[in-house]
């Protein structure tokens, strides 16, 4: 066990040596006798044992053209499409959406402000990607009900007391789940005054903080990760919806899906989000551009952070599903 510590100090001095003080290789060769390639050895293994990492931090471009037409376009009121020259993993894609919404949330926060969150693995990044910075009398409220039984990261519940810590500000919390069996459970739940308040709350948020989910199997998190069935999707399906926001359906158009699933929800109503002057959606992914531009259609969000492969795509779509309309007629 000693010599392992040994070891390792020896390895660690040679790094701080290499890497912070930019001693040359030969220089740190004649204070530890030992020869260039020796040293050079030792640093290859620091590396190898996790004692030096190296991160790259490739700079961060947005696409301000793109960002424009979006804009006149969709009739969107703030824009950020992040710039990839290919097409990343989708983690990559995430975490750098959540820094780019990130740093337009911080500019639209003002004090007194209540901020509505919902879930999503973009909703955490973002999260998870803000400065601690206490902003006076702001509340934090949950868009939303639970998933499921087990706690994830990206629980609504989870990130609402996150962001109100990040923030200093007061937390509000919807303690239900976001689908339950049929009509009636839904409509008893809504009667309790805990939830009543919280879904109340929720239409009186400045702005909303939301992740657009798609109905393709292979990129539905909801499916899968086991929070609607397989039965419940392809009801989901049949009814034309590409998409959906605080997990409410739409089709490509933005038109509402037909489907007792809205009935069976739990959270600030569609009235109730659409009165939220700033409805904020981050997504990217070229697979989910069917279902981002459907929420803009639909006035689901009026505010959007992307990459650009998808910000090139929605506007392919809306040419072509917008032909079919003089204008979108969006909700301010």
């Amino acid at each position: 066990m000693g010599n392992n510590n040994e070891r390792d100090e020896l390895l660690a001095f040679v790094a701080e040596k290499y890497y912070q003080e930019d001693k040359k290789q030969t220089e740190i060769a004649e204070m530890i006798g030992l020869t260039r390639s020796a040293v050079s050895r030792l640093l290859t293994e620091a590396r190898e044992k996790s004692i030096v990492e190296i991160i790259i931090h490739h700079p961060f471009q947005y696409d301000h053209d793109l960002e424009n037409k979006l804009r006149k376009t969709l009739n969107l009121k703030h824009v950020s499409v992040v710039v990839f020259r290919n097409q990343p993993d989708y983690d990559e894609i995430r975490k750098q959406l959540g820094k780019a919404a990130s740093r337009l949330m911080a500019a639209l926060i003002e004090p007194g402000h209540k901020i509505g969150i919902a879930w999503g693995t973009t909703v955490q990044a973002t999260i998870e990607a803000f400065e601690n910075a206490p902003i006076k009398d702001t509340t934090v409220v949950q868009l939303v009900g639970v998933l499921g039984s087990t706690r994830h990261s990206y629980s609504a519940q989870i990130l609402v007391e996150q962001m109100a810590q990040k923030i200093g500000g007061e937390g509000i919390y919807l303690f239900s789940p976001f689908i339950v069996e049929n009509e009636k459970t839904a409509a008893s739940l809504l009667e309790d005054p805990t939830v009543a308040r919280a879904v109340s709350v929720g239409k009186e948020c400045d702005i909303a903080l939301m992740g657009i989910g798609t109905t393709k199997s292979e990129f539905c998190s909801l499916y899968k990760e086991k929070h609607i069935s397989l039965q419940d999707l392809k009801t989901i399906r049949e009814a034309d919806a590409v998409g959906d926001v605080c997990a409410i359906y739409f089709d490509i158009e933005g038109n509402l899906a037909p489907i007792d699933f809205h009935q069976r929800r739990i959270g600030t109503s569609l009235p109730g989000i659409l009165e939220i002057p700033i409805r904020l959606g981050v997504a990217g992914n070229i697979e989910k551009a069917e279902a981002v531009l459907g929420a803009i259609c639909g006035g689901f969000i009026n505010s959007l952070v992307t990459d650009n492969l998808t910000a090139l795509r929605v506007l392919e779509l809306a040419q072509e599903h917008c032909q079919k309309k003089k204008q979108i007629s969006l909700k301010a």
